[in-house]
């Protein structure tokens, strides 16, 4: 029976014919992007299914029972095994998917090694990315090509004590549609985890558990500029080869990531690569709209006002003329600069 038409899905196959060749989906979790019967696809995860649907059974967002069975468990005898290791057998593939994974690697840099590994020449990295403006990492800052080298020198091979900190003390609960919709983000008052629970979840680490956690935060710019920075300093065979940035209401973007033939430079620059916007980081960029923006608006109320003004020591006001409609605009912009924007 095929599945129900889901927009979401639509648009990685709107990046790829996954119809073509065969493919790794990485962490497909309760809602895996390919099912066998639409194209010829196996899995990898840290964990095992039974292992995540214990984990999430009292998760209300996932429904554990459509947990697929995974073909590659990394994680054995407290050990994660290499994913390039782990499906080797199967491997050169022509594809391979990770939706919302790329943020929880501990080693960045070595993650794309071992996807670079499995990939034939030209194969494609296709990656659902959180964007951080509209997810619970709101609080936190952006990650940076300086930690992903540090986490590479030191050979992370689980989140470090600083990811599992970052992520469970900065993170808060909100609907990325009320971000969209310029509401108040909720601040230091409302953190999900109090406290005590944080510091559980560090002593995990410190124990040698592996505590899943967001390593990276990235936005789409950011995103670019760090990848195409990585390549450059010969840390990745990859290249952006398209994106498709994060939509009004959702809290994702997507990219198609290129693998670069071996044998062939990967710090020349690749014909094709999608770079970030010259006109700086976009968490700046929007920053400095917005500002713009609310610069302008005052502008159009104080001219505002002083119409009304006009308008009200005339003699047609006092004698109770129509002036309501002047005063329209006026009201429109006072409101629009009352309601709170969201943070970028």
């Amino acid at each position: 029976m095929p599945r129900p038409p889901d927009p979401r899905r639509d648009r990685f196959w709107a990046l790829q014919d996954f119809s073509q060749g065969h493919g790794l989906e990485i962490g497909p979790l309760h809602r895996a992007i390919l099912v066998p019967e639409e194209a010829k696809v196996q899995y990898a995860d840290v964990f095992d299914a039974d292992h995540l649907r214990t984990f999430y059974e009292t998760h209300e967002q996932v429904i554990t029972e459509n947990i697929p069975e995974i073909d590659f468990v990394l994680l054995q005898d407290g050990v994660v095994r290499r994913l390039a290791d782990a499906t080797a057998a199967n491997a050169p593939y022509d594809w391979i998917i990770a939706s919302h994974v790329i943020e929880h690697v501990p080693d960045l840099i070595d993650w794309l090694a071992q996807v670079a590994e499995i990939t034939g020449d030209d194969g494609a990295l296709i990656l659902a990315v959180p964007d951080r403006r509209f997810t619970f990492d709101l609080h936190r800052p952006l990650t940076s090509v300086g930690q992903m080298l540090q986490a590479h020198e030191l050979g992370d091979d689980r989140p470090s004590t600083r990811a599992v900190y970052d992520h469970f003390r900065s993170h808060v609960t909100v609907p990325a549609p009320h971000l969209w919709a310029g509401r108040t983000p909720p601040g230091y008052e409302a953190r999900t985890y109090p406290m005590e629970s944080v510091l559980k979840q560090v002593e995990r680490r410190r124990s040698g558990e592996y505590v899943d956690a967001h390593v990276w935060t990235f936005t789409p710019d950011s995103f670019l500029a760090q990848l195409a920075e990585l390549r450059q300093l010969g840390h990745s065979s990859w290249y952006v080869e398209s994106i498709a940035p994060t939509t009004r209401n959702t809290l994702e973007f997507l990219v198609r990531m290129r693998r670069i033939p071996r044998g062939v430079d990967p710090t020349v620059d690749p014909d094709g690569e999608v770079l970030a916007s010259e006109q700086g980081p976009d968490w700046v960029v929007d920053q400095h709209v917005a500002n713009a923006q609310v610069r302008q608006l005052r502008k159009r109320v104080r001219r505002l006002r002083g119409r009304i003004q006009a308008m009200e020591s005339s003699h047609r006001w006092r004698v109770g003329g129509a002036v309501v409609a002047p005063a329209r605009p006026f009201v429109r912009l006072a409101r629009r600069l009352r309601r709170p924007r969201a943070s970028s």
